[in-house]
């Protein structure tokens, strides 16, 4: 009989965690000796293992393949990688970067890109074992613990498909051909000596890692996120970057060299050019291949290169004859389509688009292998444009593959000075509306009053004697598509053919401008708040991100883009409840940004803007 003092079994599973936990620690305080005393060989000098290298590589395989498979290729979402000015545009960018590591066909690779640990692989000779998607995941993400680098811009990444199809066409290229195909003769060129001379304004480069972002990547005091840089290549400092830029837009500026996969410079003014290439250098405007260039230049080369390329005259490299339907493309540039709310191309992009101050490009001539990347990017939700108003992305995602390269094609054969006037809404008639269009007058006056009696009981509704043809027709569209939520408004344009609705739009946007009434309960406002709310609508508020109100709805804006609401002397309450309406909800996409900037402003600010453009005198048509 066992003793009532005797001590039972111990279990021993406390005692083996405890053993464990202390092998664990002397395991780590052993490891953090190691590396604190330099005894861990860094050097890149010996080659990898058998074992190492097997281990990263089979890693970095699996990695790149189930990402790959999550990228998936949905129809539209890869370009035809064998299109010859798509390889043309790839072969540019990697033989200014990527053959510095990876060699090309016939050729070694650089005695330094070899030093490296792990080495980069001679592409020509492995390319084939890789997917078009395992290699855009490749090109876009990079390669951690190795020196291939992610895609160096945040966004723009339909670019990187260029380079992917040139990557497929290694293995069967000569020598002779690689370098026809990558190499920029600066030599041959009659490209004019831009020098360096002085470095120009440095500034910050936007990056997802750079210090003033998220993902701040420390030490940041140990690196130099700014530009000019001394670039991947010395574009700048070798004093000719035009040579480089006639690569792929040609020393005529058309982009002929890459089939019209780069865009037509000629057709650009010199601000445009040169202010395109600051964003570029700054990552502000996101391009992969465009900041390798533009981040070398110099702030007098940039001045230098805008005014080559603006002082070309303008040309066009002509539409190709295989590449879309431009009979299909012609409907849609000149009238839009009604039914899904699409805008004509000329509502935005007409003869004066240039004067708007909102970077509305020039479209006729245009290449149409740029204009079809383009448009597929922007339906993608992928473009260099991160910043301001643009309709684009729902514009583009509403078209198919085939309107999309349609229009490109049409837009491509079109002479340079061409003003792209929309064929819809059509013109007010110099005799005035007929029977038909004054008895929809006399309906939309149950709420809106067209005529010069605007009266302050129906401030609710807008005064459409402010607006332009244009954009009454484009509401109208969104309203019978049920892409902007009114149900009044939407009956009556469900009531209504589009024919109707575009010879009334062009009607009230040929009436005369009619002051809208003042609500006095609103017009003590004192005059402090409503000099603070013009200061929100001429200057914006740049720490909250808030551009000027009048940087979009202003004269000019408003006069070169017809989509764009005019704002001056509308009525308050209306003003007031549009803002508030973009700040509570999901606001169709086309209106983009005014979610983000509405929600931005307090509603006293909103309130305040109300009255503060309700005040102003109507602009005039």
């Amino acid at each position: 009989m066992r003793s009532p003092f005797t001590t039972g079994p111990v279990s021993t599973g406390p005692r083996l965690l405890i053993g464990f936990g202390a092998v664990l620690l002397v395991l780590g305080m052993g490891a953090a000796a190691v590396m604190y005393f330099g005894l861990v060989p860094v050097s890149a000098r010996p080659p990898h293992t058998a074992v190492t290298a097997a281990v990263l590589h089979d890693t970095f395989r699996a990695s790149v393949a189930r990402r790959a498979r999550e990228l998936g290729t949905a129809p539209g979402t890869v370009p035809d990688l064998e299109d010859p000015g798509l390889i043309a545009l790839g072969a540019r960018h990697y033989g200014q970067v990527c053959s510095s590591c990876h060699g090309g066909p016939g050729l070694g690779q650089s005695p330094v890109a070899l030093s490296m640990r792990p080495r980069p692989q001679s592409l020509p000779a492995v390319v084939d074992s890789f997917s078009a998607p395992e290699l855009y995941v490749i090109l876009r993400d990079g390669v951690r613990f190795t020196a291939m680098p992610s895609w160096p811009s945040d966004g723009n990444f339909n670019e990187i498909w260029a380079v992917v199809a040139f990557l497929r066409q290694l293995p069967e290229m000569t020598p002779e051909a690689y370098r026809a195909a990558t190499v920029t003769d600066v030599a041959g060129t009659d490209a004019p000596a831009m020098a360096w001379t002085r470095r120009g304004p440095q500034r910050p480069l936007k990056l997802h890692d750079a210090a003033d972002s998220a993902d701040a990547a420390g030490p940041i005091e140990e690196y130099l996120y700014s530009v000019p840089s001394t670039g991947w290549r010395p574009i700048g400092l070798q004093d000719v970057p035009v040579a480089y830029c006639a690569a792929c837009h040609g020393t005529d500026g058309t982009g002929a060299p890459t089939g019209g996969q780069a865009p037509n410079l000629s057709l650009l003014d010199a601000d445009t050019i040169a202010a395109r290439l600051r964003a570029y250098a700054d990552g502000t405007r996101e391009s992969g291949m465009m900041a390798t260039v533009a981040s070398s230049l110099s702030g007098p080369q940039i001045e230098a290169v805008a005014a080559y390329y603006a002082d070309l005259p303008d040309r066009t490299a002509g539409a190709p004859a295989d590449r879309g339907d431009p009979e299909l493309g012609a409907v849609l540039v000149q009238q839009g389509d009604f039914a899904r709310a699409l805008p004509a191309c000329g509502a935005c992009h007409g003869a004066d688009a240039g004067a708007s101050g909102l970077d509305v490009p020039r479209l006729a001539g245009q290449g149409a292998g740029f204009l079809k990347r383009r448009l597929d990017g922007f339906a993608a939700g992928d473009g260099p444009d991160a910043q301001g108003w643009n309709p684009m992305p729902a514009i583009a995602r509403a078209l198919s593959q085939q309107e999309r390269a349609a229009v490109a094609a049409y837009l491509a054969g079109l002479p340079v000075d061409d003003p792209l006037i929309p064929a819809r809404p059509p013109a007010s008639p110099a005799e005035g509306p007929d029977k038909e269009i004054v008895d929809l007058l006399l309906n939309c006056s149950a709420c809106h009053d067209p005529g010069p009696a605007l009266g302050a009981d129906r401030d609710l509704s807008p005064n459409l004697t402010l607006q332009s043809a244009a954009y009454l027709d484009h509401q109208m569209a969104l309203f019978d598509a049920g892409r902007r939520p009114v149900g009044t408004m939407q009956q009556a344009a469900h009531e209504m053919t589009s024919d109707q609705i575009g010879r009334l739009s062009a009607v009230l946007g040929a009436a005369p401008v009619a002051q809208s009434g003042l609500d006095p309960e609103r017009a003590q406002r004192p005059d402090f708040e409503l000099a603070e709310a013009g200061t929100l609508a001429e200057e914006g508020d740049p720490a909250r991100g808030l551009p000027s109100c009048l940087s979009c709805h202003g004269a000019r804006p408003t006069a070169a883009v017809g989509l764009i609401p005019r704002l001056d002397g509308q009525r308050a309450r209306y003003i007031e409840g549009r803002l508030d309406y973009f700040a509570e909800t999901a606001a169709p996409e086309v209106l983009a940004p005014m979610t983000e900037i509405a929600a931005r402003l307090t509603g006293d600010e909103r309130a305040a803007l109300a009255d503060w453009f309700a005040a102003r005198p109507p602009l005039t048509k």
